[in-house]
């Protein structure tokens, strides 16, 4: 039975892993999910992938941008001056910012590097994030206004409108079944879980630690959920999205 639950209202692209992405119309998948999601990192000298939801000296990388442009994968520190990765001007950009050497390098499609030239994901990066806009409402109302609950805190690939949303986050309810979404076909398979950097500042969005406490109280930590492409097919914003 398939059953019209609501349409894609955001799209969203994360090319290098922990910095700020970049809101699409139209995200291309692949069996792993939106094509050239987190395909880059940014590490150290000791080949160490920035983790600023746990050092305290990588705080600086959400305030970095990441988008897909015509040569490739480009960064910025500021917003304005953008750099093509891999370069040694975009190293030494980062660098400079960070106050230590660092520099970008692919991220590994698996949780360990295939050669030295990659880096190895510090989590299983293979899914598809999907957060509704329900959910993102229910949170700001536990929330006071300062704390500014914003899609961005949480970096999804897909953000939906579902129509006759039960009340809390109601994103659980998807967990178990089958989205066609579009002409694309996704599993949902479990919730995502939380961690420090939904609380971090980044861009004009505050540190806020009340964030993470509310889902940890109200979603059993989880915000949000993880999916698995079955049948791949670019999707668009203002597609359908039905549960089958």
């Amino acid at each position: 039975m398939v059953e019209r639950r609501g349409a894609v209202v955001e799209l969203w692209r994360y090319p290098v892993s922990s910095l700020r992405g970049e809101r699409i119309n139209e995200a291309p998948l692949d069996a792993r999910g939106v094509l050239h999601d987190r395909s880059w990192s940014l590490i150290d000298e000791t080949g160490s992938v920035a983790a600023p939801e746990t050092e305290r000296r990588w705080r600086f990388v959400p305030d970095m941008l990441s988008r897909t442009g015509q040569t490739g994968v480009e960064i910025s520190t500021d917003g304005t001056a953008w750099l093509t990765i891999p370069s040694d001007a975009a190293n030494a950009a980062a660098s400079k910012r960070a106050g230590f050497p660092v520099m970008f390098r692919p991220l590994a499609p698996m949780m360990k590097a295939t050669s030295a030239e990659q880096a190895s994901p510090r989590y299983d990066r293979g899914h598809l994030h999907i957060l509704t806009t329900a959910s993102l409402r229910a949170l700001a109302h536990l929330l006071p206004p300062e704390s500014l609950v914003d899609v961005r805190r949480f970096r999804p690939n897909i953000v939906i409108d579902m129509d006759g949303a039960e009340p809390g986050f109601p994103d659980r309810q998807l967990i178990g079944r089958r989205l066609r979404i579009g002409d694309a076909l996704v599993a949902v398979n479990e919730p995502c879980e939380r961690c420090s950097f939904t609380a971090l500042a980044q861009g004009n969005l505050p540190f806020a630690k009340e964030v993470l406490h509310a889902i940890a109280r109200h979603g059993g930590g989880g915000f949000g959920v993880l999916a698995r492409v079955i049948e791949a097919a670019p999707i668009r914003q203002g597609d359908a999205v039905s549960l089958i």
